[in-house]
């Protein structure tokens, strides 16, 4: 179906292209081309014809509309979601292909989405690797709060809250009857702006009339998500990218600062063979080691990356990172000791 609203435009452009010069633009056989061109000529009743002086195919009369592919919202938010995964291959070889067959699934479907597609390019991202998720009901209706741009309310249970060290899956708890184990949330009402898969979580950035500003919620930690009928207008000017500006993940603070650790050689190339972060500096050591910096404003996941590689790694700078780091390790060192 791509290929041939592909063609359509195609030979819209007026040039008068041959089943041969076709066949190459499509990287099919000039058998199948010709099939291809039958079909839109004869089931589709498009007033398809040869020039024989010009050797090419045109259209005797204006085609103004000729049939779509029919997909659901559902559908198509799926394929805007796999379109968005690509982002994982820049660089690769894989990428161009497959970028290439998703503009040519939307070339051939305008007219026919019932949501603009910049409206879901300012509803979901990815930033990191994605991992199974565990509430699709969940995240299915925030995504359709985020786009029609719909209030909701739900009890949330933040870490280290009553209940937050047991949560299960609201859709776990209501089935099982095992609601009790969430202990005792706080009813939240928020407009939400954006849904983001960061490292592996997802999240919700959302304004929060309570505290007066936009506040990240985890769809995992909800019960009793309600989509409501009040509607909001979100900001133009507002921004994932830049909200998580200097954000080692999705913790953000003041003033980024430029955070160094040195890496030895043993795992070095492990650091090398990836870009962990878009301000990420290396330096190659004498030794094999490397040192790598990121420019950060909060040091809460940056201490967690580091501490990650265990004894090959080891904060350098700044001196409150290097404290930082030291005092967690030694709260994990203490935990050890008493378990012995």
């Amino acid at each position: 179906m791509t290929r041939l609203h592909g063609l359509v435009k195609r030979i819209q452009e007026g040039d008068y292209p041959n089943q041969t010069v076709l066949a190459e633009e499509w990287e099919k056989t000039p058998r199948t081309i010709q099939a291809d061109l039958d079909f839109i000529r004869d089931v589709w009743r498009l007033p398809l014809d040869y020039d024989q002086h010009r050797y090419g195919y045109y259209f005797s009369k204006p085609v103004a509309k000729f049939p779509m592919i029919s997909m659901s919202e559902g559908e198509l938010v799926s394929v805007f979601v796999a379109q968005k995964a690509l982002s994982l291959y820049q660089g690769t070889p894989f990428e161009r292909p497959l970028r290439s067959a998703f503009q040519k699934l939307v070339s051939g479907l305008k007219g026919e989405i019932s949501v603009a597609w910049s409206d879901l390019d300012s509803a979901i991202s990815f930033r990191g690797i994605e991992t199974n998720v565990g509430d699709v009901e969940t995240l299915d209706r925030l995504g359709e709060a985020v786009r029609k741009r719909r209030e909701v309310e739900f009890e949330y249970f933040k870490l280290g809250t009553e209940g937050g060290g047991n949560l299960r899956s609201p859709a776990l708890s209501t089935k099982r009857g095992e609601g009790a184990a969430w202990g005792r949330g706080e009813m939240r009402t928020v407009s939400p702006y954006h849904l983001a898969c960061v490292g592996g979580q997802w999240y919700l950035f959302a304004y929060d009339p309570m505290r007066g500003a936009i506040r990240k919620f985890v769809p995992a930690r909800m019960r009793g998500l309600r989509v409501l009928a009040a509607s909001f207008e979100k900001p133009r000017d507002f921004s994932v990218e830049k909200y998580l500006k200097g954000s080692f993940g999705v913790f953000s603070g003041e003033e980024p600062r430029r955070v160094r650790i040195r890496i030895d050689r043993a795992r070095a190339q492990l650091v090398r063979e990836r870009r962990w972060h878009h301000s990420q500096q290396v330096k190659e050591l004498k030794d094999g080691g490397i040192e790598v910096s990121f420019e950060v404003s909060s040091y809460v996941e940056i201490v967690q990356w580091i501490l990650s590689w265990g004894e090959y790694a080891r904060a350098i700078a700044p001196t409150d990172l290097v404290k930082e780091v030291a005092r967690v390790a030694g709260k994990i060192e203490e935990q050890y000791r008493q378990d012995g």
